[in-house]
């Protein structure tokens, strides 16, 4: 009986340590994320996923709200964070796409129970902390427009600076970083505080510089939005350049930064979460350039910067997205872990 109390004891302080770590929205286990796009050949890029196992992803139709048909799926293999995760839609629903036209799609992670292929019954979708591990953005059918920047953790800079992982613009235009305001759920990108002119086409680590009297203003942490603009044809970004859109859906993405160069803060570039290990995701057996990340014990966190020049503004975009100190958390899940199949092994 001591064993069994000490056991739950334990347990709860481990859930009470959870509930402090900082955890904007959700923690990155058995958590996806997409963000409004616009897609050529029907192949959706989901910006952020992380399991804890083999995982199957699956994009379906919107109904009424609710996750509809099943149209694309693809297995992901082994445990870690992937990034710019490549889906193909079914040949038969794109090929039923009108040009132009946009929708609500939904994206689920899905265990994998190891039969021959993907079963919605059998692959429950995955929950962590009790929430579903899903989520859902416009998608329309056009000349492909995406920007991805969310990460394992925080990007870190010791200057104006911040970066894009993946930029693709229809036209030639801007990346444009801007201020966020209402941190959270319901965050909201507002004037720009940096721009940098890109060519039509796919773009990668794309850096903005940013205003240095904002990004002077900012703490040693700062959250910034990017959306990407058509250029009207001056060449220079200005409130008369024009954001793109995925039917009344601003393309934006939201990201979390770390300023190195404070010298103190919050306690940005302190060590106290794991680092970010990127590799191909090779073990997925495909080519397509999506990421694997996974943590690494005792090393800094990473970061973003942010700053701009409040030329044109377009505060309609809202967004969600958490970048929880990951090293905490995995310790706390850990124990979670340990002490369930130590109860486990007492009653047998």
């Amino acid at each position: 009986m001591r064993r069994h109390a000490l056991a739950a004891t334990l347990a709860l302080a481990c859930v009470a340590a959870l509930a402090a770590v900082p955890l904007p929205v959700s923690a990155h286990v058995n958590d996806v994320r997409g963000d409004p796009q616009v897609s050529a050949d029907g192949t959706v890029l989901v910006e952020t996923a992380y399991v804890a196992d083999d995982a199957w992803l699956a994009v379906y139709r919107d109904d009424d709200g609710s996750r509809g048909e099943v149209i694309a799926t693809r297995r992901l293999s082994g445990a870690g964070f992937r990034t710019d995760l490549a889906v193909s839609i079914d040949e038969a629903a794109w090929r039923d796409w009108p040009e132009g036209e946009a929708r609500t799609v939904h994206v689920a992670l899905h265990n994998d129970e190891g039969s021959s292929g993907f079963d919605p019954e059998e692959d429950e979708v995955l929950t962590f902390f009790g929430r579903a591990a899903t989520d859902r953005f416009t998608l329309e059918r056009g000349t492909g427009a995406y920007v991805g920047a969310r990460a394992f953790s925080p990007q870190e800079t010791d200057g104006p600076s911040v970066t894009a992982r993946t930029v693709r613009l229809p036209s030639d235009g801007h990346l444009v970083a801007r201020n966020v305001t209402d941190v959270g759920e319901n965050e909201t990108a507002l004037e720009p505080v940096g721009a940098t002119a890109l060519g039509a086409g796919t773009h990668g680590n794309v850096t903005v510089e940013l205003d240095e009297d904002y990004y002077e203003r900012q703490d040693a942490r700062a959250r910034i939005a990017f959306t990407v603009y058509r250029d009207d044809g001056d060449g220079t970004f200005d409130a008369d350049d024009e954001p793109v859109r995925a039917g009344g859906e601003t393309l934006t993405t939201f990201v979390s930064l770390n300023r190195t160069d404070t010298g103190g803060g919050d306690g940005a570039g302190d060590g106290d979460e794991g680092a970010a290990v990127t590799t191909p995701s090779a073990t997925d057996g495909s080519d397509d350039g999506s990421l694997v990340t996974t943590a690494t014990a005792g090393s800094t966190a990473s970061g973003d910067g942010t700053s701009g020049d409040g030329t044109a503004t377009d505060a309609s975009t809202t967004g969600t997205d958490g970048q929880p100190g990951f090293g905490t958390l995995a310790a706390a899940l850990a124990l979670v872990v340990g002490l369930v199949a130590h109860a486990r092994r007492r009653r047998t």
